[in-house]
């Protein structure tokens, strides 16, 4: 059989933010395989890089194999667990990848087991190319290309692309641009910065190129190219510049060192979820100056994640006819929680000993559109060795706790909030107000519930994804943990503290992101329902269990 050969450079991959909060993790190994074969038109795909991502652990380095004459691959010595296996082949797609992020196959395996015949298909991606010139038909120059994947009903969807090059998506000094490894479907291309409430654009450039989308979308299949998707756009328009100054809201004194950021409003005057953060910091006198903003109508902020524990009221300007100049925010330190962590559920001075490295973020929940920005902090406050901690630079408002467990203890999660001995999800924080009294029991998870999925009756849309949820019955409906169907129905969920659990199964997943017909969307709401069971956990002895759907069934009741 003739066998397809591929010169794939290794190339840095944009994961970044997969790893972001990764430490070294004490390595992991067992006596599990996974072994397959990558194709591509059915023929055997010989020096193919396949990727092995633990899906529930936090691993800075994950597992790569290259494929044999025969299109082989194979992974030894691996710890029973839940894993992605994918390809990395740049101008190449895969079935199993999904436009917002997940990749590859889900494989479950248990201690000691050999999973074989892992089949990973892969095909020629696409490529969309042109050129982008000025009025006047010279080349526009390292300018961003944007693409936008349409679904059946012509609405752009939610699309991550994993390319392993992110410079095609930026013309070149000819002002050409190739994007290549594009899997099949129709896009919108489009150059410049969209001009609507809302948006914010800051180019630190003297100007900017208004938005302008090439006329129709390209439709792209395997191997295809589009040639000659050329685009002109207007002439540009010039950016302005902001100047003012952070004060003491008290004092009015200078402050110095406040982290700004500016936020974007909606025709009516409401302010969006989104900002654009890092853009400024004050000088020793409290002076600043944002370079290159767009015209339009903006919200100037505290970054909402300040460093320093700054906070204040938005300062409202608009730039459209010229630069902003004599803003004065005023700022003052913000509201802290403080109290005490403790570890529920376990007495191991293993266990115990990690609490110095849970790490802690604070945020204020928002309420409407009439309030600032307030999403997830970035900032990262420390657990000490005693279980102490405080939160520090929060806005007034109802202020929730999230916790980041050690990367080789996945297993703790935040069991519940205390204020003043009483449950407490959420806390009220006035302004400047410093709260005390709060108490996090953090709950340890060693234990691991395997199952699997049975379908009988009837048949699923190919490439229908399905997860499994298990939710402790004490707990909040929106905290749960899970891990994905794979291709013979098992799963594996990890972490979870001793306790009853409802187990459930959902879809995640519809390949050509269509709208289904109601017989299917019937099949999916029986899934919903009946794929639902209550089980026990009390040690790691835990026997496997089995949730059926009867869609049969579910007609039958119709």
């Amino acid at each position: 059989m003739h066998k397809l050969s591929f010169a794939l450079g290794i190339l840095a991959l944009p994961f970044a933010f997969h790893s972001a909060q990764a430490q070294a993790a004490e390595a992991k190994t067992g006596a599990a395989t996974i072994s397959g074969r990558v194709t591509l038109k059915g023929e055997p795909a010989r020096g193919v890089t396949v990727m092995l991502h633990p899906q529930s652990r936090n691993a800075s380095n994950w597992p790569r194999a290259r494929t044999d004459e025969s299109g082989r691959f194979n992974f030894t010595d691996l710890p029973a667990g839940s894993y992605s296996v994918s390809t990395l082949a740049p101008g190449y797609v895969s079935p199993d990848d999904i436009s917002f992020g997940l990749r590859g196959k889900t494989v479950n395996l248990t201690d000691g087991e050999k999973v074989e015949n892992v089949e990973l298909e892969i095909k020629r991606g696409g490529v969309i190319a042109g050129r982008v010139t000025d009025s006047q038909g010279r080349p526009v120059i390292e300018e961003k290309v944007n693409l936008d994947k349409l679904d059946a009903n012509n609405r752009p969807q939610t699309f991550f692309f994993w390319g392993l090059n992110d410079d095609m998506y930026q013309t070149d000094d000819r002002g050409f641009y190739r994007i290549y490894g594009l899997p099949e479907g129709r896009y919108l291309v489009s150059v410049g910065y969209a001009e609507s409430p809302g948006s914010i654009n800051i180019t630190s450039r003297p100007e900017f190129y208004p938005r302008a989308i090439y006329p129709k979308p390209i439709k792209v299949g395997e191997g295809s190219e589009a040639t000659n998707i050329d685009i002109t756009v207007s002439d540009p328009k010039q950016t302005h510049d902001v100047y003012g100054r952070t004060v003491d809201a008290g004092s009015g004194q200078p402050v110095a060192g406040v982290e700004l950021a500016i936020g974007g409003l909606t025709k009516d005057g409401g302010y969006t979820s989104s900002y654009a953060g890092d853009v400024a910091r004050s000088g020793p006198n409290g002076e600043f100056v944002l370079f290159g903003v767009a015209p339009g109508r903006y919200a100037l902020l505290v970054q909402p994640e300040e460093i320093n524990g700054f906070v204040g009221a938005p300062v409202i300007f608009d730039i459209s006819e010229g630069d902003a100049t004599g803003l004065e925010l005023r700022v003052r330190k913000g509201a802290s929680i403080s109290g005490v962590a403790v570890i529920d559920g376990t007495n191991d001075p293993k266990v115990l000993s990690k609490l110095s490295q849970v790490r802690l973020v604070g945020y204020i929940k928002r309420e409407s559109s009439n309030a600032p920005p307030a999403p997830f902090g970035r900032r990262l406050f420390n657990v000490n060795a005693d279980g102490g901690f405080r939160i520090e630079g929060l806005q007034a408002g109802k202020a929730k706790i999230m916790m980041i467990p050690p990367p080789e203890m996945r297993g703790l999660t935040l069991g519940k909030i205390e204020h003043n001995g009483a449950p407490a999800d959420e806390i009220e924080v006035n302004p400047g107000e410093q709260v005390t009294g709060v108490r996090l029991v953090l709950a340890y998870g060693p234990l691991t519930l395997r199952g699997e999925l049975k379908i009988v009756g009837g048949e699923i849309p190919a490439g229908q994804k399905f997860r499994a949820i298990a939710r402790r019955m004490d707990q909040p409906m929106y905290d749960f943990h899970g891990g994905d169907v794979d291709a013979r129905g098992q799963f594996v969920i990890e972490n979870l503290a001793p306790g009853e659990y409802e187990i459930r199964v959902t879809t995640y997943y519809n390949p050509d992101s269509q709208s289904l017909s109601s017989e299917v969307m019937r099949r999916i709401i029986s899934i919903k329902e009946r794929a639902l069971e209550r089980v026990v956990l009390s040690d790691a002895n835990q026997q496997p269990i089995t949730l059926v759907v009867d869609l049969s069934q579910k007609e039958k009741e119709k």
